[in-house]
């Protein structure tokens, strides 16, 4: 881990420095370049850079999970570790504390979930061993510094995307009360009780087990940490977690020819899910023939709704209190698209705006295969205000201020940012409302 004195820069008008209210809420982007293992911080009200960490590889498909009081859990890829980031008032980053994750067979592939509890106390990390029924999860107590490996079986499982034998990957979360790692093991969910892993018995038995459908790829778990699920190949599925085992699942199906969301995450109510969605099309389609939509819905109500957005390729979705984003590219050109909250019902499937973005230099072309193409980020403030979309491969990101609909500034970065790097926002004294990496 190396500190570096040289940062990003923000176009536009310069601030004057001032001294910050230690009682007033700051925010910061947190931006990751994985492939040049560096991390970039940068003050939301203008853009400036306040620092910059070298030598940290953070786990894009794990992501981050907010801590409060500025601090960001997330797996660095390069060690393997789990890595506690620390930015202080003045948007200083530090890696506070580390925690070594066990790779006694030399098997680390990367981080497939991670999870924290209602609490903040402990953090899951789980593994992501492609084609093994043995997994493993490390848990960390944050409160004494304990860290606990344990070993999992699996199940094969007829794959839904394939009908081929094969097996999925490992949802955690840490949920219940008492509380409880609980993993997707192929067709069931498995919780094991953390006092049982933190006694040291690394190979525990479960808790308590239930069914779980096919093809879980979306963790999903309300704030409180009483109710889990995931994105599955049909639809969304969520379970209350009880005191002795799970309750009765609730369950909404995908509108007919539309494909699983892989990637929700939550909103700030802490009971909403949001994710993109794509048309479900013949192999071979044109990437900018097939329809894209944002979902959300309800961990408790066993309701969804899909907003059709274009066709084109959709990033992961951000979420704020007011909307929904997600970039969508075309054919013809980029959109940031904002889907507005509906307050009746807490979905995200109310009015649409479109920002226009200047597209990439290296995006997609229609006719051609667009996996090579670069692609994008975004991250949204809380209150919906600010907008950030990187621009992969330029080492660019737009801040977007959404009640004028424009784009508020460039801020430029010495690294490129390829395949749009990874973008979070970090408050200093918001609660956080999401359990799970996003």
């Amino acid at each position: 881990m190396t500190l570096l004195l040289g940062g990003c820069a923000a176009g536009g008008s310069p601030s004057i420095p001032s001294s910050p209210d230690a009682t007033a809420n700051r925010q910061w982007l947190l931006t990751a370049d994985p492939k040049e293992r560096t991390l970039y911080v940068n003050d939301v009200s203008d853009g400036n850079p306040t620092g910059s960490i070298g030598g940290v590889e953070l786990g894009v498909h794990a992501g981050t999970i907010q801590l409060g009081r500025g601090r960001v859990a997330f797996v660095d890829e390069s060690k393997p570790s789990l890595d506690i980031l620390e930015i202080d008032k003045q948007g200083k980053p530090k890696i506070e504390r580390s925690f070594n994750i066990p790779d006694p067979k030399g098997k680390w592939e990367r981080a497939g979930w991670i999870t924290t509890d209602a609490t903040k106390r402990y953090v899951a990390v789980g593994s992501d061993f492609d084609g093994s029924t043995e997994q493993q999860v490390t848990l960390v107590d944050l409160e004494n510094n304990g860290l606990w490996t344990v070993s999992l079986h699996t199940n094969e499982v007829t794959l839904a995307t394939t009908g081929k034998a094969g097996t999925e990957e490992m949802h955690t979360f840490l949920a219940g009360d008492p509380l409880r790692l609980v993993v997707s093991s192929g067709g069931k969910l498995d919780a094991y009780l953390v006092t049982d892993i933190s006694s040291g018995n690394a190979a525990p038995a479960p808790h308590s087990s239930t069914v779980l459908g096919a093809y879980p790829h979306g963790p999903v778990m309300s704030n409180a940490g009483d109710s889990i699920g995931s994105t599955l190949n049909a639809g969304v599925e969520t379970v209350p977690v009880t005191k002795d085992g799970f309750g009765t699942p609730v369950s909404a199906d995908y509108q007919a020819g539309i494909g699983q969301s892989y990637r929700p995450r939550m909103a700030p109510d802490g009971t909403t899910f949001v994710g993109a969605q794509a048309a479900r099309v013949e192999k071979g389609a044109a990437w900018n023939s097939i329809p894209a939509f944002l979902m959300s819905g309800s961990m408790t109500q066993g309701k969804i709704a899909s907003v059709p957005l274009g066709a084109g390729i959709a990033t992961r979705a951000a979420v704020s209190s007011r909307f929904a984003a997600v970039v969508l590219t075309q054919a013809g050109g980029d959109n940031l698209i904002l889907i507005d909250r509906n307050e009746e019902t807490g979905l995200y499937d109310g009015g649409k705006a479109a920002i226009a973005l200047e597209p990439l230099k290296a995006g997609p072309k229609p006719g051609q295969d667009s996996k090579a193409a670069e692609t994008r980020f975004v991250a949204a403030t809380k209150d919906g205000e600010t907008v950030f979309v990187s621009r992969g491969g330029e080492g660019v990101i737009s801040q977007i201020a959404t009640s004028e609909s424009k784009t508020k500034r460039s801020i430029t970065f010495p690294t490129t940012l390829a395949s749009g790097g990874y973008l979070a926002v970090v408050s200093s004294e918001e609660v956080p409302f999401d359990l799970g990496g996003r």
